[in-house]
């Protein structure tokens, strides 16, 4: 019982000695990513959803969101899963994740502005998804100076 109270007050002091640290205003940039699973239809090619994603990463995520730090857009290369398919932006702060969602949506009906154009687009470019996908959210580790 003894050894286990010790056990006890060694962690209790972890605890209170990290608290702190875990208080620190956290640093570094967000990165939101998305992996969709991809599908791969008979009537597509690697170079259009190449170039569909480019358009699409371009007009959401390029130089007319300003909330946007970064983009990426990331086709499997090599590995066991040859279904993924990952986006990704990067922004400064938890707030500009909602801000640059909501200038995205802005920018795609600037980009196709009328319905049937955004809806071929969207056909052309959904034929090569499941509709499966994950969404994480991952701050960049900066170590406090």
């Amino acid at each position: 019982m003894k050894s286990l109270m010790s056990v006890f007050f060694l962690l209790l002091s972890g605890l209170v000695m990290t608290k702190p640290a875990l208080a620190q205003e956290a640093r570094g940039n967000i990165f939101v990513m998305t992996n969709f699973e991809r599908a791969f239809p008979e009537d597509g090619t690697a170079r259009e959803l190449d170039s569909l994603a480019t358009l699409n990463a371009d007009k959401l995520y390029g130089s007319d969101n300003e909330y946007v730090v970064s983009q990426k857009i990331l086709r499997h290369w090599w590995g066991h899963n040859n279904a993924d398919f990952i986006g990704i932006i990067e922004v400064k702060s938890w707030n500009d994740i909602i801000k640059a969602n909501e200038k995205a949506n802005e920018l795609f009906e600037k980009a196709w502005q009328t319905k049937e154009a955004r809806d071929t687009f969207n056909r052309a470019y959904n034929k090569y998804f499941t509709g499966k996908h994950s969404d994480e959210i991952y701050r960049e580790v900066v170590a406090p100076k």
